[in-house]
């Protein structure tokens, strides 16, 4: 190995030690916000200090690999600008919670990669992977692949919405996904199609599965999102209720942002 190779390497791994050498991103967002569709589930992550994984199917066939869905738990992430979010907000929510992009890399949260039904990477991909699961031991390759596909998204399709399947280019979401471990559990890391059906029962036990849990500290919070003043309303009453330090209510209070008000000055 060349001495500048090695400088090269000893370079990235000082900097992949030291959380200080972090560098905010200028073209997108410095923030991931994760959305709810129902402001319960906003309260509930609150009171909890956690998100909860779920395990939701995936298309695949645009990877030919000969399978249709496949589901795995996640919790997923945006880094769009406030000032372009709200169209994002309308498929996926209204209720959200930011936090700092360095919070999330530090907790193991991944940006997928759109594929290219064109490129080749789709076609390495597809063959890798119809050969790997020819296989019958498992080994390393086996589980890298299955990784790779859980950050892989299509550039465009569709998604269904109101009982109607509408076109999307998904590469406007900017994802970024928190998978977790659930095999410590003895929950499956991935689901095939002839088991989707077992997904409520799959969910249900992630729900109690705190290990699973995606935790944050209060502290974390960047912004709240909420739509109304009435759902202000309500989530003052839950802040008085679950926390007795005056200052970090203050704190969290300040992080409220009403969208039915904010949104026209973004």
């Amino acid at each position: 190995m060349s001495e500048s190779k090695s400088k090269d390497i000893l370079s990235f791994d000082g900097a992949r030690k030291n959380e200080e050498n972090y560098i905010p991103p200028k073209q997108s967002a410095n923030t991931l916000f994760r959305f709810f569709k129902e402001p319960e589930y906003l309260f509930d992550s609150l009171e909890k200090e956690s998100m909860i994984p779920r395990y939701y199917p995936e298309t695949v066939n645009y990877l030919d690999i000969d399978m249709l869905h496949v589901a795995y738990p996640m919790i997923c992430f945006c880094d769009i600008n406030l000032h372009k979010i709200d169209d994002h907000m309308f498929f996926y929510g209204g209720y959200g919670l930011a936090f700092s992009k360095k919070w999330g890399i530090q907790k193991g949260i991944q940006p997928i990669q759109y594929i290219n039904p064109h490129s080749i990477l789709h076609s390495d991909f597809s063959n890798a992977f119809k050969s790997a699961i020819k296989c019958e031991t498992e080994d390393f390759a086996q589980n890298y692949l299955l990784t790779q596909m859980f950050y892989f998204k299509p550039i465009e399709g569709t998604m269904e919405r109101d009982g109607t399947e509408k076109p999307k280019n998904f590469t406007d979401e900017c994802e970024w996904r928190f998978i977790p471990n659930v095999t410590v559990e003895e929950l499956p890391q991935a689901v095939l199609e002839t088991e989707i059906f077992s997904l409520p029962t799959l969910n249900k036990a992630i729900s109690v599965k705190k290990s699973c849990w995606l935790e944050f500290d209060l502290e974390d919070i960047k912004y709240i999102i909420i739509q109304t003043n009435e759902d202000f309303v309500k989530l003052i009453e839950l802040i008085e209720t679950k926390l007795m330090n005056s200052e970090k209510k203050s704190r969290l209070i300040s992080k409220i942002l009403v969208w039915e008000n904010a949104k026209g000055d973004f």
